[in-house]
């Protein structure tokens, strides 16, 4: 995951509060706007972020009961 290398952190950082807001069903556009930061931007390395844990997921073989 080359996040990292690309963004910087106090962007991951908001990505990751953006994702757990989504997550939680809470509200929290007031709070971003007054950080001033460009929402495109965050959502943009949410969806990387979402996209990295979606693509590296361990494969588990369907159960199958006999």
């Amino acid at each position: 995951m080359d996040r990292i290398l690309i963004h910087p952190p106090f962007l991951i950082t908001l990505a990751c509060i953006y994702i757990a807001s989504v997550h939680k069903e809470k509200d929290i556009r007031t709070w971003f706007e007054e950080l001033s930061v460009d929402m495109n931007i965050v959502k943009t390395i949410a969806m990387e972020i979402l996209d990295f844990y979606e693509n590296h997921r361990p494969f588990t073989p369907p159960s199958t009961n006999p």
